[in-house]
């Protein structure tokens, strides 16, 4: 223990950190209230999407019914369940009663779709195409011609210059999730760690460490520990998200989110890193819990005027942030979700904000060190660096 401590004494302060959160009812309730969070956001969605089964069209006759069959071929997934009714107010009592969605009944040139109050355009529009199409068949043999030779011609392609790897609504909320989940883990973190130091200031058992501890230890240890704590907090989310996906069924969605994955951690724990310094920074600052609202402002704001860019900007303005570091954390992933992305750019995004963290994390503990010993009042980060400088 003695030689561990002479050699790694951060090792000893990570532990500390560790442990101390374990502990911590605070930061275990707000940790099962992510999960419970995000699993609800994946599998309530999904649930309440086929919660209420197929729509029931009612019908009195054969050729209602091969409508009804066509429309549930064009659903896909959905389709539609029939109901049979003996004759048209039978089926138009089972609408008004509720008990189908609507009825496809005998028209003058074809038919009539009849609901309640209301009939859903998508519905509508299947039950008109499933019409033509039986109809367009139903006149064809009369004609002598095959449904084939009738459609000969008259197929449309969908072709997509730039494809999106995910539907535009599904990637736009994954593009959110991401960045409000490194928004929200680096902010709570971000406030625990200056809310560490500030505690032991009050308390003077900084001044115990100090004394036993190199006090750029000290930072790394906070730095180390409360980086795992906040990974593997990100990895039991992640863990959580992946089962709510697997037991919805939305594959699909796994199978594009999980290589941006492995890039937002790195890019995670990197812009995390560096803020993690600027809030042990804003916590040495401070000599009350009541001035963390002044000392640790330049933080949130630096987490809070990249988070809009990486939701609510434009195309070319989300562009320009997913270089900027820091505000490439957030910016970057959602890139590579929403667009093809070359290997280049998520890659010199890497270098850019790999440096701004060695200089901030340096810049940092130099601050640090000058101003966790100083317990007589507030300082400001003017002040703090003209102690650096002298």
């Amino acid at each position: 223990m003695n030689d561990r401590t002479l050699d790694r004494p951060w090792v000893l302060i990570a532990e500390r950190e560790i442990v101390t959160k374990l502990r911590d009812k605070t930061f275990i309730g707000s940790t099962l209230v992510m999960l419970v969070l995000v699993i609800a956001a994946v599998i309530v969605p999904a649930l309440l999407a086929g919660s209420g089964g197929p729509d029931k069209i009612a019908v009195v006759d054969d050729a209602g019914t091969k409508v009804v069959q066509q429309a549930s071929v064009l659903a896909g997934e959905d389709g539609y369940e029939i109901t049979r009714a003996a004759d048209r107010p039978a089926a138009e009592q089972l609408v008004t009663d509720g008990e189908v969605e609507a009825a496809l009944l005998p028209g003058t040139d074809g038919y009539v779709v009849v609901g309640k109050d209301r009939v859903s355009s998508e519905l509508e529009n299947r039950l008109r195409e499933a019409a033509v199409n039986v109809g367009m068949e139903q006149n064809a043999a009369e004609a002598g011609l095959t449904p084939t030779e009738l459609r000969a011609g008259t197929q449309v392609e969908l072709e997509l210059l730039k494809p999106a790897p995910l539907p535009d609504v599904v990637a736009t909320f994954v593009n959110i999730g991401l960045a409000l989940v490194f928004y929200m883990t680096a902010l709570g973190f971000g406030m625990m760690i200056a809310q560490s130091v500030v505690q032991e200031k009050e308390s003077r058992v900084v001044e115990i460490l100090a004394a036993a501890v190199p006090i750029r230890s000290l930072l790394w240890g906070k730095v180390l520990g409360n980086t795992a704590l906040a990974l593997s907090q990100i990895v039991v989310i992640a863990g959580a998200s992946v089962v709510g996906l697997v037991a919805t069924d939305q594959l699909d969605i796994l199978k594009v989110v999980a290589p941006v994955a492995g890039w937002f951690v790195v890019f995670f724990v990197l812009g995390f890193v560096a803020l993690a310094g600027l809030w042990a920074v804003a916590g040495s600052l401070a000599t009350r819990q009541e001035d963390l609202g002044s000392t640790t402002l330049p933080g949130q704001m630096i987490l809070m005027i990249p988070f809009f860019f990486a939701v609510f900007a434009g195309s070319s303005a989300k562009t320009i942030a997913s270089f900027v570091p820091i505000a490439s954390s957030m910016a970057m992933p959602g890139r590579m979700l929403t667009e093809e992305v070359p290997l280049w750019q998520p890659l010199l995004a890497i270098v850019f904000l790999l440096v701004a963290t060695v200089l901030i994390v340096r810049l940092g503990a130099r601050l640090y060190e000058r101003t966790l010993l100083q317990t007589g009042r507030r300082l400001g980060y003017r002040e703090a660096l003209s102690l650096e400088a002298s």
